[in-house]
Order: C-alpha cells, then sequence, then structure tokens
C-alpha cells in the first residue's frame, strides 16, 4: 500500500492518493495552511472492499507524520467519516480554512 500526495480538484486542496497493487483504492483530501498551522481534512474516499482496512487510518496518521506541528480539523459528513475522524480524536468543524493566508490566496 503506497499513500501518493496530489493536488485535488479544488484549487486550494490537496490531496493524499491510496494506491493498492497499482490501483488508486482511495483518497484523502484536505486543506492546509503551515503558516498558521492549521489544517482541515475535507473527504476520506476507500473503495467498498477496503472499507474496514484500517487505510483511512493509515492516512491520516500519514498527514499527521508530514506535518506534526499542525492541528488538524475535521470536515467529514459521512457516517463511516465521522467515525474514523472521532477515532482519531479530529475536532469537527463546518468550515474551510479561514485564515487570512488563505484568503489572500484566493483573493
Amino acid at each position: 500500500m503506497d499513500i501518493l500526495h496530489a493536488p485535488a480538484p479544488a484549487e486550494e486542496a490537496e490531496a493524499l492518493l491510496l494506491v493498492y497493487e497499482r490501483r488508486i483504492v482511495g483518497h484523502v483530501t484536505y486543506e492546509l495552511c503551515e503558516t498558521c498551522a492549521s489544517g482541515v481534512i475535507t473527504e476520506v474516499d476507500v473503495a467498498t472492499p477496503l472499507l474496514d482496512s484500517g487505510l483511512g487510518t493509515r492516512a491520516v496518521t500519514h498527514l499527521r507524520a508530514c506535518y506534526p506541528d499542525v492541528a488538524w480539523h475535521s470536515r467529514l459528513h459521512r457516517r463511516t467519516t465521522r467515525d474514523l475522524a472521532h477515532r482519531m480524536g479530529l475536532p469537527h468543524t463546518e468550515a474551510g480554512l479561514t485564515c487570512t493566508h488563505q484568503l489572500v490566496r484566493e483573493g
């Protein structure tokens, strides 16, 4: 199982691609401001046959290892992803990043 960093479709977001046997089996989309040390996980999607395999947990752990000084939050809404956020101790937020650095980048 490999975890690869990639740009996400949204301009301000980034993504981790979850790759198993040379196939993308899921992704984690997130917004990050390293200046503010703040991050929001906006989506976790894992292929149905691998839902209970721990890939989501592994991906969030990978994000925390890559950005150890970032305070992560969750904007996950589906039951399975909300459960993942709860298990990983990610506080829920309805907003994305609202720091001034993010606003400057978008404006």
